[in-house]
């Protein structure tokens, strides 16, 4: 049988009591990392002109996060995915990269909040589980193809939101695949918007999230979707991976939704390849080192993060997406204030003249051969102060990847960040707190009465 048959198998099958503790601190830690970016990102750049521009479609049905009102599920799932994805600060599987909240999330918090009004924090805890499980899974097996241009993201996470509105509905195995078939027919991800630096970027999972829900309705009303989800002349594993797929990577800790202890949450508001050359830039301020005492920076990185964030960068007609997309950039402002904050990528900022001057003219970024070509360590930097003396750095850990968690302040700092940052009116305690009752099992009525 087609591989879409094993997923759907065990994700109707999960129930909150078969995660291991650990699971559900990772489940929960992503909750609130997600929520929290999803409110920074509201008024971010484009997302006022969805709203205007989906508005034509009904004011009626799921909360759009924020204090937008509402709108019909799929609607509302576009515009908090585009949210929740605007700012480039949500979470990251490393080893894939995808950002496996940005479709899963927006898709099962509306089609709970349709479907299951009065849904308790175990049942959706488990859901969000095997949804992030699956696109992590997914995204491991197939390693996504950077020069085919895929956005995986997108691409995966369009099956792991599937799998978690399954769980959550309690569908039989067979109206699962229907559903997988319906996204498989529909689903797109081409990584351009990020090689043009454009605010498409940010609504791409937001698109997949709502076809989700397009996906989950003709499902539910038995219209039949692809049955070889994965393996037809047409599937996934042939379409998207060149039929290079691991499938020995599918089934350990499929049962347990072990995977989603892995999921990396992010320190800084920009590019998962970012962070480490972040990192070594703060190190380096920590020392005392400034942009003025640096004649030259050679950073060495993968293939991949040279192809995503290692183009050069011009202040004057950057726009916040490149500058989120910009080692150069995000190494020049850390260098110095020594912090990346979401403050730190508004126009004002990413338009510093003599922030992109030292990034244009004293950076260089290479590849570095021997790193894997999707690897996001080991990262060196190359120093040449003006005094003449020269200094070398080097990362091999990425901080908020599980080698390196976010401390419990530390995330803390970071949701606090996001809701000041856009004039949330409740505290980074209220959402930590609430969002972790729903371990004790709370309803999840009084996570969206904050959201809304």
């Amino acid at each position: 049988m087609d591989l879409a048959y094993e997923f759907a198998s065990s994700a109707t099958s999960r129930n909150f009591t078969d995660l291991a503790p650990p699971t559900v601190d990772a489940t929960i830690d992503a909750l609130i990392d997600s929520l929290a970016c999803a409110l920074a990102g509201t008024n971010a750049p484009g997302l006022a002109q969805a709203r205007g521009a989906l508005s034509r479609w009904g004011d009626t049905g799921c909360t759009v996060w924020g204090g937008f009102g509402n709108a019909p599920a799929p609607i509302a799932a576009f515009l908090n995915g585009g949210s929740m994805h605007a700012l480039d600060y949500d979470d990251t599987d490393d080893k894939v990269p995808l950002h496996a909240n940005s479709v899963v999330l927006p898709a099962l918090l509306a089609d709970m909040e349709e479907s299951q009004a009065n849904c308790s924090g175990h049942s959706f805890l488990a859901a969000l589980a095997v949804g992030l499980d699956g696109a992590m899974r997914v995204g491991r097996a197939g390693g996504p193809k950077g020069s085919r241009g895929w956005n995986y993201s997108v691409i995966s996470g369009g099956i792991g939101a599937v799998l978690a509105i399954a769980n959550l509905r309690r569908w039989d195995t067979d109206m699962t695949v229907s559903a997988l078939g319906h996204q498989l027919a529909q689903t797109a991800g081409s990584l351009q918007s990020i090689i043009d630096g454009c605010l498409a970027k940010r609504f791409q999972p937001a698109m997949m999230a709502k076809n989700v829900l397009m996906a989950a309705a003709l499902a539910q009303e038995k219209i039949d979707g692809p049955r070889n989800v994965f393996d037809g002349k047409a599937g996934f594993i042939r379409l998207y991976q060149d039929d290079q797929f691991d499938r020995e990577l599918i089934e350990p800790g499929l049962e347990r939704c072990s995977l989603v202890v892995d999921l990396s949450l992010k320190p800084y508001p920009a590019c998962r390849f970012t962070h480490a050359p972040i990192d070594l830039a703060l190190q380096m301020h920590a020392r005392g080192i400034r942009p003025g005492d640096i004649r030259h920076l050679r950073i060495q990185v993968s293939g991949q993060a040279v192809n995503m964030v290692g183009r050069h960068f011009e202040s004057e007609t950057a726009n916040v997406v490149d500058a989120q997309f910009s080692i150069a950039y995000c190494v020049a402002r850390a260098l110095e204030r020594g912090a990346l904050r979401l403050e730190d990528f508004s126009e004002a900022s990413v338009h510093d003249e003599r922030v992109g001057r030292f990034a244009a003219n004293h950076i260089a970024i290479e590849v570095n051969d021997k790193v894997p070509f999707l690897g996001m360590v080991p990262v060196s930097f190359d120093v040449q102060l003006a005094n003449g003396q020269h200094l070398e750095f080097r990362a091999d850990e990425v901080s908020g990847s599980p080698a390196k968690r976010m401390t419990p302040a530390q995330l803390h700092a970071k949701v606090a960040d996001c809701l000041s940052f856009n004039g949330v009116r409740f505290s980074a305690d209220e959402l930590i707190s609430t969002v972790r009752q729903l371990r004790m099992d709370a309803p999840v009525s009084k996570v969206l009465a904050l959201l809304a």
